[in-house]
This record gives C-alpha cells, sequence and structure tokens, in this order.
C-alpha cells in the first residue's frame, strides 16, 4: 500500500510536466492564427426530385456551372496539423428538370464547418501540399421565378439547415513567411432538404424535396498567417 501511494504522489507530480512536455512537442515554434480565402467554379452532380406535393417523386434536376466563394479562420499548432472554422456559399442555376417548368430557379448552399487540415511543406521549396476534412451545417435555400409541373407552381424561396460535410486537398506555394496562394479540390455534400411554399389558393403549404447538393470545387486560394 505504501508503494502504491509513493507511485501515485509521483504519477500527480510529474503529470503537469509530461502536460508541459506534450504541449511543447505539440505545439512548436511554427504555431500561429491564420486566415484563408477560396473561390472558383463549382460542378453539381445531377439530383432527382425527392417529395412534391401530391405528385410522383424522381424527376431528374440537372445543373448549370456554378461558383463558390468560403472564408475561414484557424489556427495551425505546428507546420503539420491545424483547425479552423468555415463559411461561405456556393450554389448553380438549375439547367433542367425532368417533366417541370422552371424559371431562373437556383439552389444554393451556406455552410458553416469545423475542418482538420493535413499539410507537409516539402524541404527546400516552397510547395506545401495539403489535405483535410470538415463537418457541420449548411442552411440550403431553393430560389425560383417559377416551377411549375402543369398543376402545381411554386414561386419564391425558402430555406432549411442541413447536415453537411466535405473533404478537399490541394497545394499552395508559398510567397513570403507569411502569405501563400495555391489550388485545390473539394468535395461538398449535404443530406437532402425539404421546402415548404404557401399555396396560392389558402390550402396546405406546397412541399418540395431534393436530392441534396453533392459539389464539386475547382478553387483557388490566399492564406495569411498573423
Amino acid at each position: 500500500m505504501k508503494r502504491f501511494i509513493l507511485a501515485s504522489v509521483i504519477v500527480v507530480w510529474l503529470l503537469p510536466s509530461l502536460s508541459r512536455g506534450a504541449q511543447r512537442s505539440f505545439i512548436t515554434a511554427d504555431a500561429s492564427p491564420y486566415t484563408r480565402f477560396e473561390l472558383g467554379p463549382t460542378f453539381l452532380q445531377d439530383g432527382e426530385i425527392t417529395k412534391f406535393t401530391g405528385f410522383p417523386n424522381g424527376n431528374n434536376i440537372s445543373y448549370d456551372v456554378g461558383f463558390a466563394f468560403d472564408a475561414a479562420i484557424g489556427y495551425a499548432f505546428n507546420k503539420w496539423v491545424s483547425v479552423e472554422g468555415e463559411f461561405g456559399w456556393n450554389g448553380a442555376t438549375m439547367n433542367h428538370v425532368q417533366g417541370i417548368q422552371e424559371s431562373d430557379t437556383l439552389l444554393y448552399n451556406a455552410p458553416f464547418l469545423a475542418n482538420v487540415v493535413l499539410q507537409y511543406p516539402i524541404k527546400r521549396t516552397r510547395l506545401i501540399p495539403y489535405l483535410g476534412g470538415g463537418v457541420g451545417g449548411s442552411v440550403s435555400v431553393f430560389d425560383t421565378d417559377l416551377f411549375s409541373n402543369g398543376a402545381v407552381s411554386i414561386v419564391g424561396s425558402d430555406a432549411q439547415v442541413v447536415f453537411a460535410y466535405q473533404a478537399f486537398a490541394g497545394l499552395r506555394v508559398e510567397i513570403n513567411e507569411q502569405m501563400s496562394a495555391g489550388i485545390g479540390y473539394k468535395y461538398f455534400a449535404t443530406s437532402d432538404p425539404t421546402f415548404s411554399f404557401d399555396s396560392a389558393f389558402g390550402g396546405p403549404n406546397l412541399d418540395l424535396g431534393i436530392s441534396g447538393a453533392r459539389t464539386h470545387m475547382v478553387l483557388f486560394s490566399f492564406n495569411l498567417r498573423f
């Protein structure tokens, strides 16, 4: 029992120094906060209507090339690992909806995500390949001047908060010790949203469900360390 008590006292006494040592090894002199900005084209995968009040589902949806931009505030613990909070906007107009007459119909998302980023600066170069991923949510918005199947028409916009996640990878080039620029690929996806619109004749609301965004992006980025 005495040996156990003595060992416990030694462990408790060593814990603060062990914790400080682990912190020093993980959070290095390279640690710093940073901000990041990205923009570029988006390519939404074809989707489908999952719900349309009173009518069959499954109508295919195709999209035009869209646009995205986002910003992040993060903290790099060392040369290799950082965490960040990201927010932004991405979306595209609908090019064609099977069996539907539509005009100026847009699906867009305003994501808010927590990311983990891994990078590996290549020695004796200015190149920094990176990859990462994130989870969070997104405000998914459906906006239309006209969306009609000949019997039911929807006009206006509605929004729903949905689950969202992403994965990304790319390459940055150091401009100097504080700034870098690069290009990368990002895959962004959400769960399926359902939108609700008021009936034109005072009846029950019209519900429209579509498959969630499955978006491929090519983004140009600028990073600034503080």
